[in-house]
C-alpha cells in the first residue's frame, strides 16, 4: 500500500504562563498534524493510545455509514473509487469499503513533555531531535499520545477511502478533499436522485467527529504504512515573576 502522503504539520512557539501567574514561563509548542491510518493497530503502532486510536475508527466508521455514496451497481461505484473495492449491501446497493481514518491532532506540548519523550527514544533519534523535535516518528507518537491523553477534545476523525488519481496510482483520501478537489460522485444515487451540488455540500458540511470518549481497547489490522515526523523549531519565550 502506497504510504499516505496527507500529513501536515505545523510548529510555533507559544508562552505557557504558570497557573498560579507567578513564576518563569515554559516553552510551549503548537501542535497541528494529521495522520492517515488504515487501521487501530497502525495508529498504535505509532505509539498513539491505543483507545484513541478505537474512538477515531469508530467514530470514522459511523461517518461512512452516515455519507458514503451508495450506487445501484458495481460499476459506477468502482469507477468512483478502485475496481472491486465496493461492497454490496442488505439493500443490494454497492458502497466504497472503508479504507481507513484520518486523526487530526490540535493542541501543545511544553518543553518539559518533549524532554520527558526524549528520555523514552534512542540517543541517536533524541540527538537528532536538537533542542526541539524533528524527523523522529517514535518522538512524535510519545508527544502527540501525551497530549491526546490529557484533552481528548483536542483532535477528530474522519472517514478514508482508496482511489485512483488522475495519474492512475492508488491513493487515500476523505470524501471532502475529494470534494475539494472536484469530484462530484455525480454517478452516486444521492446525486442523481437528489443533485450532486446538494450531495457534495452535505459532505463539505459533514465536519470531523470529534472523539471525546474511548471504547474498549484492540486492533483491526497490522499493516503499517503511514510514517511521518516533527519538522521545525521552537522559539524561547521569556519568563516572569511576581
Amino acid at each position: 500500500m502506497k504510504r499516505s502522503k496527507y500529513v501536515q504539520l505545523s510548529l510555533a512557539a507559544s508562552v505557557a504562563m504558570a497557573i498560579s501567574g507567578c513564576g518563569p514561563s515554559e516553552k510551549t509548542y503548537e501542535v497541528h498534524k494529521k495522520y492517515n491510518f488504515q487501521s487501530v493497530q497502525q495508529c498504535a503502532d505509532e505509539k498513539l493510545p491505543v483507545d484513541i486510536c478505537s474512538d477515531a475508527y469508530m467514530k470514522a466508521m459511523a461517518q461512512h455509514r452516515s455519507i458514503a455514496p451508495v450506487y445501484d451497481n458495481q460499476a459506477d461505484c468502482d469507477a468512483d473509487f478502485v475496481a472491486d473495492w465496493c461492497q454490496q449491501d442488505s439493500a443490494g446497493k454497492f458502497i466504497p469499503k472503508l479504507g481507513g481514518f484520518e486523526l487530526s491532532a490540535d493542541g501543545e506540548v511544553t518543553q518539559s513533555q518533549v524532554d520527558a519523550a526524549k528520555a523514552q527514544v534512542p540517543a541517536s533519534q533524541a540527538t537528532a531531535a536538537g533542542s526541539g523535535f524533528s524527523g523522529s516518528s517514535l518522538l512524535t507518537g510519545l508527544l502527540i499520545g501525551n497530549m491526546l491523553s490529557s484533552n481528548r477534545n483536542s483532535y477528530s476523525s474522519e472517514p478514508v477511502y482508496r482511489y485512483r488519481d488522475d495519474r492512475g496510482s492508488y491513493s487515500n483520501s476523505t470524501l471532502s478533499q475529494r470534494v475539494s478537489s472536484g469530484s462530484t460522485f455525480n454517478r452516486s444515487n444521492q446525486a442523481r436522485y437528489g443533485s450532486s451540488s446538494s450531495y457534495t455540500d452535505s459532505i463539505t458540511r459533514s465536519k470531523p467527529v470529534s472523539v471525546a470518549s474511548s471504547t474498549s481497547r484492540g486492533g483491526f489490522g497490522s499493516q503499517a504504512s503511514a510514517r511521518s515526523g516533527w519538522g521545525g523549531s521552537g522559539k524561547s519565550s521569556g519568563g516572569s515573576s511576581s
